[in-house]
């Protein structure tokens, strides 16, 4: 492997979040938007090959002209070229359309092995590395942790799944899922050398028919959002508890009471106890 492309996405602040009321999608125009967290931490992993083997690193994004502030981003942490697929026709994108658009600019650029992010925290679904993978006919590793090795084409890579770890060596190309690992990351640098390391493309520089991307090419559709006020503010910690004592509370599990129920997070004495009353 000689170099490897990164998908990064742009996703909004949690705090910010608008909603469409026409197509019930994100608003992500003029919104504060930050580096979706595993996609961080799958570009850190191909910059640690890149230090250690002289890999090619690019990264590439999907969205408005915005979401260029983190392909400078990538490239101020030590990314080699960049490429922005931005156009209004890719707009309410599910899933599936998204994976198309980014399938074809993988092979517009040229890279075999793609780099990833397991899942963004606007959707979680963890669909566009299968995807990407399904459409480019290469292997996928999902829930990966980190990448030990790279020799003579092959990477020795560790994966996180239910029971246990796995340690797998696969050859390249293929398309890697990461999970978001407590790590330090990369220091910036402090000015980028070339700005003309970002790569603009449009669907049309792709060849990509229209009917394919946006919200005519996708298979899904947001009927509606709403927020289930039942399942909110269960558990409330008292903010004059000490720190102990909230650790406490909060593994306990506890019992708060809401709208005439009890919800109950886990088995012990009191809980039992509580359970049995509410049966009287």
């Amino acid at each position: 492997m000689e170099k490897v492309l990164v998908c990064l996405k742009q996703v909004p602040n949690t705090k910010d979040i608008k909603i469409d009321p026409e197509n019930h999608t994100l608003i992500r125009e003029n919104v504060e938007s930050v580096i979706n967290p595993c996609d961080d931490y799958a570009l850190e992993q191909a910059l640690k090959l890149k230090r250690k083997y002289g890999i090619k690193v690019a990264t590439m994004t999907m969205g408005p002209p915005q979401a260029e502030s983190i392909l400078e981003y990538s490239l101020r942490r030590g990314a080699d070229e960049s490429f922005l697929l931005s156009d209004t026709r890719l707009a309410g994108s599910d899933t599936w359309a998204t994976s198309i658009a980014i399938a074809a600019l993988i092979k517009k650029t040229g890279y075999k092995s793609v780099f990833c992010g397991q899942e963004s925290v606007d959707s979680g679904t963890g669909h566009i590395g299968a995807s990407i993978a399904e459409l480019l006919n290469i292997p996928l590793i999902n829930y990966t942790r980190e990448i030990e090795t790279l020799e003579n084409g092959k990477l020795q890579i560790l994966a996180k799944y239910d029971t246990a770890d796995a340690l797998m060596e696969v050859v390249t190309p293929l398309v890697i899922s990461f999970l978001k690992q407590d790590r330090e990351l990369t220091p910036l640098i402090e000015e980028i050398a070339d700005r003309e390391k970002i790569w603009k493309m449009s669907i049309d520089d792709l060849k990509l028919d229209p009917a394919y991307v946006g919200l005519d090419g996708s298979f899904t559709e947001v009927v509606n959002i709403d927020v289930d006020e039942r399942f909110t503010g269960y558990v409330t910690v008292d903010r004059n508890m000490t720190a102990d004592k909230r650790i406490l509370f909060i593994s306990n599990g506890g019992i708060t009471e809401k709208k005439e129920r009890k919800v109950i997070r886990e088995l012990n004495n009191k809980t039992i106890e509580d359970i049995v009353c509410l049966f009287k």
